[in-house]
């Protein structure tokens, strides 16, 4: 009959770190996802307040009307006459500059012109330590915007 060799096998040791070096790495992996997710809401919250007051501008113009964009600062929120109001995502804070006879402490107004121009002014957009600014031209109502500029 012949001898049976010794059956290799891993330790409990051996095993237990490898379930550590795998736990470790899918930490990493979800850590780095949900900062992706949270950077995609940033700059879809952007995408969508530009296309907003584009929008707005557009109306205006088109319609030989003026047309205003209104933000509920408390709530976070901003929208056009006759559309629902589009929310910033949770930790996003918004801050408006403009004219002072169109706005009041809880609401504020960009309001657009047949002419193309604007009552101009900026919409500040901040969450932690990250802030965006919204410039609206007052003269030409053209929307742009500069990161990392706080008010």
């Amino acid at each position: 009959m012949a001898k049976l060799r010794g059956a290799r096998a891993f330790t409990l040791l051996e095993l237990l770190a490898v379930i550590l070096i795998i736990s470790i790495g899918a930490s990493l992996l979800a850590h780095s996802v949900a900062g992706g997710l949270e950077n995609a809401r940033e700059r879809q919250a952007k995408r969508d307040l530009s296309l907003a007051l584009r929008n707005v501008r557009s109306q205006a113009v088109l319609s030989g009307q003026p047309a205003a964009l209104h933000f509920d600062l408390i709530h976070n929120s901003y929208r056009a006459a006759g559309q629902a109001a589009h929310f910033l995502p949770a930790g996003m804070h918004l801050r408006l500059t403009s004219a002072a006879e169109l706005s009041s402490s809880r609401d504020g107004v960009i309001e657009f012109y047949p002419d193309g121009g604007s009552s101009g002014g900026n919409v500040y957009l901040e969450r932690g330590p990250e802030h965006w600014r919204v410039d609206i031209a007052w003269l030409t109502g053209k929307v742009s915007w500069q990161d990392g500029v706080s008010p």
